[in-house]
């Protein structure tokens, strides 16, 4: 089966210490001892995911330590490290003696930078536990299903593997995570008579903040921790839709979402356009919390949002511009 076709429901994602992330320069996960792999490849299947995040240890720059770095897509084929290293990642290894570490190789075919910052517990909180330290890094430590939606819901980039072909720099996919691993699929045929009107009227940008802090709905211990929780999105009516992402919370509940700014467009499709682009900048420089939910300070996503928006408002020029012939 050819990996692409394979859905995100049949892959297993795991994760994994490491000092850094660098698939252009060694494709392959490795393991110091054999038995080590042996019991990777029982349990791993083809097209499986590993999930690396900077270990806590020095050879990981401090402010990397403990943040998710990307995605490695492995098929279940044995691999020697020097097999799957370019002349720098060799080299790496020689200057600090670990020439007999990480020996017994696992192929990486794909792999994904995740475009934001996020700490590994905000993804991962039950196989972040401390218990399972040595396995994380020594082996892998497969997530739970709520754990494996969370780290799909991130912005990712392609990156290329060292050992596979490379893919030109256009052509590399930029998106989020579970939609790179959704298959397109066709158009179910339909049958019988169907009638029906769509008007592409005026859509709006929207901006949404919870009204307490972010650890009220994301917990009290992780770096969102008094940062602000903003949603952004599209529709055709902002203030319907607040009653809408309201309409979940208890009557007595002690926060809700507020709609701070929106942002008209001429058409549903021109609106969606810049949606897409807009949580890509947000995922790029806040941290996101799945799809369309980031954590950050306040003004800065407030200003990230209106500068955005102020950039796709069609500019009217003055009498003195257009006579100049300005476009």
């Amino acid at each position: 089966m050819r990996l692409d076709k394979i859905t995100r429901e049949n892959r297993q994602v795991w994760v994994r210490a490491f000092y850094g992330f660098n698939p252009e320069e060694a494709g392959y996960i490795g393991f110091t001892h054999e038995a080590q792999r042996e019991d990777m490849l029982s349990k791993m299947k083809d097209g499986d995911l590993v999930l690396i995040y900077g270990a806590v240890d020095s050879l990981t720059d401090a402010d990397l330590q403990r943040q998710a770095f990307g995605f490695m897509e492995v098929v279940r084929e044995r691999c020697h490290d020097v097999d799957r290293q370019d002349e720098e990642s060799k080299i790496w290894k020689l200057d600090h003696g670990f020439q007999d570490r990480w020996t017994y190789g696992i192929k990486v075919v794909r792999a994904w930078r995740i475009s934001n910052r996020v700490h590994i517990k905000t993804i991962a909180p039950k196989a972040y536990d401390q218990k399972k330290r040595f396995e994380r890094t020594t082996k892998a430590v497969l997530l739970e299903p709520d754990e494996k939606r969370w780290a799909l819901s991130h912005h990712v980039r392609q990156v290329n593997v060292f050992g596979e072909p490379a893919i030109a720099a256009d052509d590399l996919v930029s998106a989020y995570m579970d939609d790179v691993l959704t298959p397109s699929k066709g158009i179910l045929p339909s049958f019988g008579d169907s009638t029906s009107t769509h008007e592409d009227d005026e859509n709006y940008l929207y901006l949404m903040k919870l009204s307490a802090n972010a650890e009220a709905l994301l917990g009290k211990a992780g770096p969102h921790v008094g940062k602000a929780l903003v949603k952004v999105g599209r529709s055709n009516d902002p203030n319907r839709r607040l009653k809408e992402v309201n309409g979940g919370f208890p009557v007595c509940a002690v926060c809700r979402w507020e709609l701070k700014h929106n942002q008209p467009f001429e058409d549903g499709e021109t609106a969606h356009n810049h949606e897409t682009e807009l949580k890509e900048s947000f995922a790029m420089e806040f941290t996101s919390q799945a799809g369309e939910f980031y954590t950050g300070e306040w003004s800065a996503m407030e200003r990230a949002f209106q500068t955005f928006c102020f950039s796709k408002i069609p500019k009217i020029l003055a009498a003195a511009g257009k006579a100049k012939g300005v476009k």
